[in-house]
């Protein structure tokens, strides 16, 4: 009976590490993906038809997490845990809710701070101030003539760029901070997908002039 006990012991003290080990990456994966997919969403892309890999989206999570709301999320957290456990409460049905409740939050507290970072971001190309990206194109026509003046006049700033593909976006020359058109350009300069974007803020006049 001993060993038995022993043997269930182990099984359940793998059981936590295994947790451990898993959780905090789950975590860290949800952010970068609920950034990656709230961010290109902004400008109409489908998150899931882009071709990003693991490594790729844990990048991607390191803005969200730096939120200072994440942190006091957090600390909040670990200060409540640290005031249960001083007034003696060792029942581990208890601490199980408690952990379920907290990643649970962790999910809703993560999704929002992962949109505002994306938001941020979205705003930083809408206003000129992401990265400007130039790609010679390899397609004719009408599409082809209005990206190559627009990349003339310095107008082209990158969404995103993947190995394959690279989203641009020409801000429009009379409303920039308003109206643009979004190019989708494979590695072969081919323009396979344009797309006219409007900005969502009502107000954007107001807070974006550049």
């Amino acid at each position: 009976m001993a060993a038995s006990g022993e043997a269930m012991g182990g099984v359940k003290v793998a059981f936590l590490e295994a947790i451990a080990a898993v959780v905090p990456v789950a975590l860290v994966y949800f952010s970068g993906w609920a950034y990656l997919s709230s961010y290109v969403g902004v400008f109409g892309i489908d998150a899931t038809q882009l071709d990003v890999g693991f490594p790729t989206v844990l990048v991607y999570a390191f803005r969200p997490l730096q939120s200072w709301a994440l942190l006091l999320f957090a600390a909040v957290v670990v200060g409540l845990a640290a005031l249960v456990y001083k007034f003696g409460i060792r029942r581990q049905l208890f601490w199980w809710s408690y952990i379920v409740v907290i990643l649970v939050s962790a999910l809703f507290v993560i999704s929002y701070v992962a949109k505002d970072s994306a938001n941020e971001m979205a705003e930083n190309v809408w206003r000129g101030k992401k990265v400007q990206a130039f790609a010679n194109v390899s397609s004719g026509g009408p599409s082809a003539d209005e990206y190559k003046l627009c990349q003339q006049d310095f107008r082209l700033y990158q969404i995103i760029g993947l190995a394959n593909r690279l989203f641009l976006l020409c801000r429009s020359a009379l409303t920039p901070c308003d109206r643009g058109v979004m190019y989708v350009i494979n590695d072969d300069g081919r323009i396979t997908y344009t797309a006219n974007e409007i900005r969502r803020d009502v107000n954007g006049r107001q807070i974006c002039t550049d």
